[in-house]
Order: structure tokens, then C-alpha cells, then sequence
């Protein structure tokens, strides 16, 4: 078998979102793993021309294709019709390029179904990461798993689904849920020297978000955390990392209609690379996902493997998704419950020594969970089992 592996991403490259970043440190641990990786990427309008190490503070090891694209994303009112357009074009895009740099033994590797699905008709390697469940175009789905050599999942709810809603045999499968960066985020600075470098207040208790704000449109439970704010003294200050514009500008409309704009910090994009001393900065990390499918069942966050990294404790919905991956290392509050979120805030605080035993058990649990790790559970998955 080849060791060249290609990575399908449909999206702008680099980009703050965090398909991006994932695509990105994955393809870094797989050229770490002496493979030969490229990820093709749609050639955008306006995208952004700076190279993906310096803008993800990662190696600069592997390479990048921008194939062409139908662009009608520019035209805001064409925005369903441009996504169609722009992901259609690309899967072509993509068969092309493998139909001239490709054979029959490299690896393709994506969590993209419509590529996939083109190419496994000319090409046996597929690779499908499945980072949500397919619940809806049945018929596309029979038909493309069954085509599929392998394929990854991110939690044990989707493993378990596949296999008996689909009929995947297990062997076909391998569960790796996402990782983290140790390195990166074992920062060495104090907390108090942390908050100088960002201009932050030394005396504040600082509750920090991080990624965007919204995910397709859904709700990521930074209302409840704005209604917690609300029932918590001016010592307590909010801090979020990320967002779109739009998503910005909302929740500062929202933030001033509820009162607490002056509680709330929005820093907006950060480089991943800045976020850990972000992190370090903080008294306690928030996950506050609303109750959904996507949130409960399908997702694995990148965030919540970055707050096990960090060394500060956290809380979280009681979601199966979260509570797989950080177990007993979190304080769990019912989804959208302003008054528990509020009050494991209050917990926190008034117990240090708990929130430094959280914070050191999350870090000890996740010791397993490194990009370079995946990386090498998944190719021995891939190249040395039948």
C-alpha cells in the first residue's frame, strides 16, 4: 500500500473554523508519522492567502492543492444555492485530480460524503471520518458505506448506530474520538502574569468560552450563559474567544439588552495558537451545549480536550458526547439550566481545592488523547489490519 495519503476538505483553508483547524492538525500528525499527506481544499474567492502554518502555529509538513471551484458564495442571497454549487464542483474537482495524481493504493481520507462517494467508483482506499450521522438521504448513505474501505468515528454512540442501522461489520470501523496539542497548551506562565500579557483583570473571576458561537445555525448555550451571568455578582466576568461577525454583533445586542455587556469580554478570533495563554489566564472553562442530537450524540469537540490540556477545571452540559470524553473531570449541569450552571460557577469558586483536583484529573485523562497518538492508532487501523 502507498504511504501517500490525501485528505478532502470542503471548506476556506485556512479558516477560524474548526473543521479547518482538525483538518490541519490532522494531516500534521499523519506527516509526522513519515506518511505523504495533501489536502485538497476549494480554490475560494477572498480566501486567505497565508500559509497554514503560520496561521494554525503548526509544521509546515505536508502540502496543499486548491482545486477549482464554482464560487457563488460572494452573492448573499445565493447562499443554499452556492453551497450546493461549491460542494458539487469541488467533488468533481476532486475525481478529476485523482483520475491524474492518484492511484489505485494511496489512501483517500475525508469526512466529505459527496467526494467520497465520486471517487470510490474509480478508487478502493476510501476513508470516511464520520463527524455526524446520517440521518436523513438513506439511500446515498446505503449505498456509499457499503462502497467505503474503512471508516473512522468520534464517539461509541455512532460506532453502535452504524452497526445497527447500516449493517457495517465492526472490523470495518475503528473509534477515535478528536485530540489535543499537549505541547501547546502547557503553558508556562502563571495565571497572574497570563492576564498581564492579555491586558486582562487580576481582579476578576474570569469564565471563558472558546470557539464559535454558533454551529449551523444552532444555539451553543451562550444565551444560559449570559442568564447564569445575571444571577452572579460584578466579580464575575465573561470571556469569549471566537465567533463570526454576525454571531458577534448578536450577542453584544443580546449582552446589552440583558445588562451585562461591562461582564463581557468578546475577543473574537484568536489564533490557536494564542488560545492556550487565553486559558491560562481563566478561573474556570464553560462548554454549555444546549440538548440536541448533534450536541448529545454526534459531536466530539476539540475544545473540550483543550480545557483537559489546560489545567483549569471545568463545566459542561450533561451530555453522553461530553461525558465520554472527559468522565469524572468536569462538573456536569443540565442543558440550558441557568440556575445549576450558576450555581457550579459558585461551587468552583468557593472550593479551589476541587477545582484544582478537577483541573489535574482532566489533564492526567487526556494525556492519551494527542494528535500524534490518533495518528498512529489510525494508521496502524488502516495499513496494518485486515
Amino acid at each position: 500500500m502507498s504511504d501517500k495519503i490525501f485528505i478532502i476538505y470542503h471548506g476556506r483553508f485556512p479558516s477560524e473554523k474548526a473543521a479547518a483547524l482538525f483538518t490541519a492538525k490532522n494531516a500534521e500528525a499523519f506527516s509526522d508519522a513519515g506518511k505523504d499527506v495533501t489536502v485538497l481544499v476549494p480554490r475560494r474567492l477572498g480566501r486567505n492567502r497565508q500559509s497554514y502554518s503560520d496561521y494554525f502555529g503548526i509544521q509546515k509538513n505536508f502540502k496543499t492543492v486548491f482545486l477549482p471551484v464554482i464560487d457563488l458564495f460572494p452573492i448573499s442571497f445565493l447562499d443554499k444555492l452556492a453551497f450546493i454549487t461549491n460542494f458539487l464542483t469541488f467533488s468533481l474537482s476532486c475525481l478529476f485530480f485523482f483520475f491524474f495524481k492518484a492511484s489505485k493504493k494511496d489512501i483517500i481520507y475525508s469526512n466529505e460524503s459527496l467526494p467520497l462517494f465520486f471517487i470510490s467508483f474509480f478508487f478502493p482506499k476510501i476513508v470516511y471520518e464520520i463527524h455526524d450521522f446520517p440521518k436523513a438521504k438513506r439511500f446515498f448513505y446505503e449505498i456509499l458505506l457499503k462502497r467505503i474501505w474503512k471508516i473512522v468515528v468520534t464517539n461509541h454512540w455512532k460506532k453502535t448506530k452504524l452497526m445497527q442501522e447500516f449493517n457495517i461489520p465492526e472490523k470495518k470501523l475503528l473509534y477515535e474520538s478528536n485530540a489535543v496539542d499537549l505541547k501547546q497548551f502547557s503553558v508556562n506562565l502563571s495565571q497572574e502574569d497570563a492576564r498581564k500579557k492579555l491586558s486582562l483583570p487580576q481582579d476578576k473571576f474570569i469564565l471563558t468560552y472558546v470557539g464559535m458561537l454558533k454551529t449551523m445555525g444552532m444555539e451553543k448555550g451562550i444565551d444560559t450563559v449570559f442568564s447564569a451571568l445575571k444571577l452572579l455578582d460584578d466579580k464575575f466576568i465573561l470571556l469569549l474567544i471566537g465567533g463570526s461577525q454576525s454571531d458577534l454583533d448578536y450577542y453584544k445586542k443580546l449582552s446589552e439588552k440583558e445588562g451585562i455587556k461591562n461582564r463581557i469580554i468578546f475577543a473574537g478570533f484568536v489564533k490557536n495558537s494564542e488560545v492556550p495563554i487565553y486559558l491560562k489566564a481563566s478561573d474556570v472553562l464553560l462548554a454549555p451545549f444546549p440538548k440536541n442530537d448533534h450536541y448529545e450524540f454526534y459531536m466530539s469537540p476539540m475544545k473540550i480536550f483543550e480545557y483537559m490540556a489546560s489545567s483549569r477545571p471545568i463545566i459542561a452540559s450533561d451530555l453522553v458526547s461530553i461525558k465520554e470524553i472527559a468522565g469524572g473531570t468536569a462538573i456536569y449541569v443540565p442543558p440550558s439550566d441557568k440556575t445549576a450552571l450558576a450555581g457550579a460557577i459558585l461551587g468552583l469558586k468557593d472550593n479551589p481545592a476541587l477545582a484544582s483536583e478537577m483541573a489535574q484529573k482532566a489533564l492526567n485523562q487526556v494525556s492519551d488523547h494527542t494528535w500524534q497518538k490518533r495518528a498512529e492508532r489510525i494508521i496502524d487501523f488502516l495499513y496494518n489490519q485486515d
